[in-house]
């Protein structure tokens, strides 16, 4: 019987050499730098995941390859430490403008950072349509109901709400109207990419707006603060802090 051989390694190398050459370079320093990734991420994501997104993600954004790679590298420890994952999943966005890559918070990644409180049992954000029942009050015997007329098909959008449920029991809810998220948007650092998620994922970021507000009734932690303070930012380490990629490697 003949043995299998691994050739994974083998793969990997191929990849590389198919790549262009600033591709190579992004690669090699996320790759030399993989040891603080593992220690950053800890239990709720392993680094080979971590990367194999990060790779997938660059392939998908091949702007990005342009950007200054230490705000790569930087962008991608933020999320790491975070435990945030970036990619299909949403928690994160790395955008490339000015030939730096700008971090952004996706709602899914904030509705992660939430339930990690141990004080959060349910949240949820959606986008009201025209022809949707929709009713809420404040107050002392606040409610929100909402009831789906059908599927969304291109109803016009009338509302964005955002609602929790908290172990102690309280039911927080905020809801925004188009010229809401359009002020948000204006004010947003996001909005002024050409690529962002404002003019990909636009529902998703209606929704980011409507748990943004909520975030005020919610429990925080210390990473919650710190993705919410650094979100649409540039988060470029120093180099001083990053492994270089040697020449000869990046060649």
């Amino acid at each position: 019987m003949t043995a299998k051989t691994d050739t994974a390694p083998i793969r990997q190398e191929l990849e590389q050499v198919a790549q262009p050459s600033a591709q190579r370079s992004i690669v090699d320093l996320i790759r030399r730098n993989k040891p603080e990734l593992e220690k950053l991420l800890g239990p709720s994501l392993t680094v080979e995941q971590f990367e194999t997104a990060a790779m997938t993600y660059l392939r998908m954004n091949p702007k990005l390859v342009d950007c200054n790679p230490y705000s790569i590298v930087g962008g991608l420890r933020l999320g790491a430490q975070l435990g945030l994952s970036l990619g299909p999943l949403g928690h994160f966005y790395l955008v490339p403008h000015k030939q730096e890559a700008v971090f952004i918070l996706g709602y899914r990644g904030m509705v992660e950072l939430a339930y990690r409180s141990g004080k959060v049992k349910r949240v949820q954000a959606a986008v009201v349509r025209d022809g949707d029942e929709f009713d809420f009050r404040l107050g002392t015997r606040a409610q929100l109901d909402h009831v789906p007329y059908g599927p969304p098909g291109e109803r016009e959008w009338v509302a964005v709400y955002a609602v929790a449920e908290l172990t102690t029991g309280g039911k927080p809810f905020e809801v925004l109207y188009p010229e809401d998220v359009e002020a948000r948007r204006k004010r947003s650092a996001a909005a002024k990419l050409s690529t962002g998620p404002w003019v990909t994922d636009t529902e998703s970021m209606w929704r980011k707006s409507a748990v943004r507000q909520l975030q005020r009734w919610l429990p925080q932690t210390p990473e919650s603060a710190k993705a919410t303070a650094q979100d649409e930012s540039i988060a470029a380490p120093d180099e001083d802090d990053v492994q270089e990629v040697d020449d000869d490697d990046a060649a």
